[in-house]
């Protein structure tokens, strides 16, 4: 019987080993993971070992150094990150550092991306999320572990993505009153 006990007890311990720390840096938000829960609020992710794929964007405050921050955030598009790392230590993964509102605005069309480990570089592939394909209502982990921007709309069969493309047609027509009027319909509905 004990033996069965201290089985069990060394494989759960494994499996917790098992698993790598990825911290977020300042100006960055993970949107989705393969292989990982995920919170737009996280800043520690718990990744098993193997290949790993996320959903990022760099996001900051308009002007990172002032106290008052109620200007708003200016963010980058998404990207998938894909990386294999089965080393020791925990991983950071960060984006440039801004001091003021050009530098976040600069930042946000073109961020600049680094994952470390120990303070030495872990190579890693960068993919744009195409803005098109991306609203309010993406699901990023849909779009994870395969071509991005190929299909627009994974999960709908053939004939309910020409609707939607009508749909999204109609929608990009209307002015910016049109399409807040039609949100608050969309919201109470």
């Amino acid at each position: 019987m004990n033996r069965i006990m201290l089985a069990v007890l060394m494989l759960f311990s494994g499996t917790v080993l098992a698993n790598t720390t990825l911290e977020l840096g300042e100006n960055v938000v993970a949107l989705a993971a393969a292989n990982a829960k995920v919170s737009m609020f996280s800043k520690t992710l718990s990744l098993p070992e193997g290949k790993q794929q996320l959903a990022i964007k760099f996001d900051s405050p308009i002007n990172p150094e002032s106290v008052n921050q109620g200007r708003g955030r200016v963010t980058s598009v998404p990207y998938i990150i894909t990386f294999q790392y089965n080393g020791p230590g925990k991983l950071l993964l960060s984006a440039g550092k801004v001091s003021d509102e050009n530098e976040a605005k600069k930042e946000a069309r073109d961020p600049t991306f680094a994952l470390t480990a120990n303070e030495q570089p872990v190579e890693f592939k960068l993919q744009k999320i195409d803005q098109e394909s991306v609203n309010l209502f993406t699901d990023y982990k849909s779009l994870l572990g395969g071509d991005v921007g190929v299909q627009s709309n994974p999960h709908f069969p053939s004939e309910v993505r020409g609707s939607l493309d009508k749909v999204k047609n109609a929608y990009s027509m209307l002015s910016d009153q049109e399409k807040l009027m039609f949100m608050k319909w969309l919201m109470s509905n």
